[in-house]
């Protein structure tokens, strides 16, 4: 296990409207795009200085805080063939950079210190069309939910401010069995591991959005269609 990482950049962003050429939808309306900032004081609810248009699906307490690695930055330009880079506007929305540290060490329900603030994990992140409008890639939605390389949320238990080079420090875990990686596995396929994935579903420290999302999955199994509108 990871028990310590670095913040490598923090970013945040406002509202923007973009026009979208040669996609199903004509524009892109969203807070996707997030650039480095030395510090930002982080709320219940986010980074003071940042915003979010789709509030049914994004912000919120449970996803006050999204994280990213600079690994899976990483993983995604070697298998998609891009050249992303982690040190400008953000290309998956993401809030912090974290070194260090990847999807298989992350659990639900680990807490961390992290600047002046103390942070909990509550879920991956659920990929939804806009990813690949905002990277101008057609299947990255689909590859990020089908790869697992998704990044995670977390919850903010106390509230200060986050700065570039903070140490991103372990204090305790709850849930060993379900890392962010188990989870975006257990999306795809509920049936990899019936158990495991009922266990994830009756789990306090599970986001409510993915839980709900998972329990359907596990219900209808192959008959399930709720990524086809979000996907594209």
């Amino acid at each position: 296990m990871q028990n310590s990482a670095e913040v490598l950049f923090v970013k945040v962003g406002k509202v923007t409207t973009s026009k979208l050429e040669n996609q199903k939808r004509k524009e892109l309306i969203s807070a996707i795009k997030k650039y480095p900032v030395e510090k930002a004081y982080l709320t219940k609810t986010g980074f003071l200085e940042d915003e979010q248009a789709d509030l049914k699906h994004h912000g919120g307490e449970n996803k006050a805080l999204f994280l990213f690695a600079s690994s899976t930055y990483e993983k995604i330009n070697k298998q998609c063939n891009t050249n992303y880079k982690i040190d400008e506007v953000s290309h998956f929305g993401e809030n912090i950079v974290l070194s260090n540290i990847s999807e298989e060490e992350i659990c639900i329900g680990d807490v961390y210190k992290i600047g002046e603030s103390i942070i909990q994990i509550t879920q991956p992140r659920q990929p939804c069309w806009k990813l690949s409008a905002n990277t101008n890639k057609k299947e990255m939605t689909k590859f990020v939910f089908n790869s697992g390389l998704t990044g995670w949320y977390a919850k903010v238990l106390k509230e200060g401010v986050i700065t570039k080079h903070d140490k991103f420090e372990f204090k305790q875990r709850v849930e060993e069995d379900l890392t962010i990686s188990v989870l975006n596995k257990l999306i795809v396929n509920p049936s990899i591991d019936i158990d495991l994935a009922k266990k994830a579903v009756e789990s306090k420290y599970l986001g409510k959005a993915f839980q709900n999302s998972l329990n359907k999955r596990l219900q209808a199994k192959e008959k399930d269609k709720q990524f086809e509108v979000y996907h594209s």
